[in-house]
């Protein structure tokens, strides 16, 4: 923040001579300013459990959405737990509560047979009752509100694909580490790690001190590529409207 120190001993209301008209902020400055928002805003960002971003992916976030590619969910890259590989997820704000027409009464429906809330349906992805709603309702049309939003997720996904095409126009990197796109429903990720984009199952087995430096070492590949898209992404936003 700029400082006046200079005229601290000013009259209170008379009208300082170097600021008799608005100073004028170059785009770049607004650009920037504009940054420091979005990274603010990141910074308060939490998941379910309130835990923060992780910094290791933070500023993919933070360019991704300078870019307007809103991001939903985003992970740096674990070695004995969820992803081994860096990800975020891209998707269009405000998503419908409903994607199906009549998919609140199938919940409903579902919440009562199980002795149940229907929020507790509704969050349960893992649970059976969910997926009798979703079965149930997915025979319906989906409702206009969802095309539409899902129309927004459209373009997103083919403006991913243009900055990635560029991103890699004259760039060569290993095939594990080189960026790809993810599909889902309603969103996308972005993310690298070749067959290694794959959960690891905590319970089912217990990874040896050399392969977890050897996984920890390909998380590090991984997530500089993510940065060096980053910063394309940062020269890309910067030089917008020159």
């Amino acid at each position: 923040m700029e400082r006046f120190e200079g005229q601290l001993n000013q009259p209170l209301f008379e009208q300082p001579k170097n600021l008799d008209r608005k100073q004028e902020t170059s785009p770049v400055q607004e650009k920037n300013l504009k940054l420091e928002e979005i990274r603010q805003e990141v910074e308060s960002i939490g998941d379910r459990l309130g835990k923060p971003i992780d910094g290791g992916i933070k500023e993919v976030v933070v360019m991704l959405e300078a870019n307007e590619l809103p991001t939903s969910g985003s992970c740096e890259g674990h070695v004995e737990r969820g992803l081994p590989v860096p990800y975020v997820e891209v998707s269009a704000p405000n998503q419908p509560e409903e994607r199906f027409i009549g998919q609140d009464e199938a919940f409903e429906k579902v919440a009562k047979k199980y002795g149940i809330t229907v929020d507790e349906a509704k969050t349960s992805k893992i649970d059976e009752a969910y997926w009798e709603a979703m079965k149930e309702c997915s025979q319906n049309e989906e409702t206009e509100e969802y095309k539409k939003w899902n129309e927004e997720n459209k373009k997103l996904l083919v403006k991913n694909h243009d900055l990635l095409e560029e991103f890699y126009k004259e760039r060569q990197v290993e095939p594990d580490v080189k960026l790809q796109i993810e599909e889902g429903v309603g969103n996308f990720r972005i993310h690298n790690g070749g067959e290694n984009y794959q959960p690891i199952i905590e319970n089912e087995r217990k990874f040896s001190e050399e392969e977890k430096q050897a996984r920890a070492g390909k998380i590090e590949k991984y997530r500089a590529e993510m940065l060096a898209f980053a910063q394309f992404l940062k020269e890309k936003y910067l030089s917008a409207g020159k």
